[in-house]
C-alpha cells in the first residue's frame, strides 16, 4: 500500500498548481479530502511547495541535530550579516 501512495504523490508533484488545485477540488467534492486541508491545495501553497521543494534540490537547507545547533547557527547568520 505504501508503494503506491508513494507512486501516487510523485505522480502529485508533476502537476501544475492549478491542475493540483482542480484534483483537490474533486476530492473535496467526494469527501475523500476534508474541508480543514484544502488550503493546502491553493495555488498559493502549492507554489510554496514548489519553491521548497527546489531549495531542498538544490542543497539550499540545513539540518540540525537539536535546537542549540540551529540557534548557534542563526546567531552566528545574523552577527555575520551586521557586519
Amino acid at each position: 500500500m505504501a508503494t503506491s501512495i508513494e507512486r501516487l504523490i510523485e505522480a502529485i508533484k508533476n502537476l501544475s498548481a492549478a491542475e493540483k488545485f482542480e484534483l483537490a477540488r474533486r476530492l473535496e467534492e467526494t469527501g475523500v479530502l476534508d474541508d480543514n486541508q484544502s488550503w493546502y491545495w491553493t495555488p498559493q501553497w502549492q507554489a510554496a511547495e514548489k519553491e521548497a521543494d527546489e531549495d531542498i534540490t538544490a542543497g539550499r537547507v540545513y539540518h540540525y541535530d537539536n535546537v542549540d545547533d540551529l540557534m548557534r547557527s542563526l546567531r552566528a547568520k545574523r552577527e555575520q550579516a551586521s557586519k
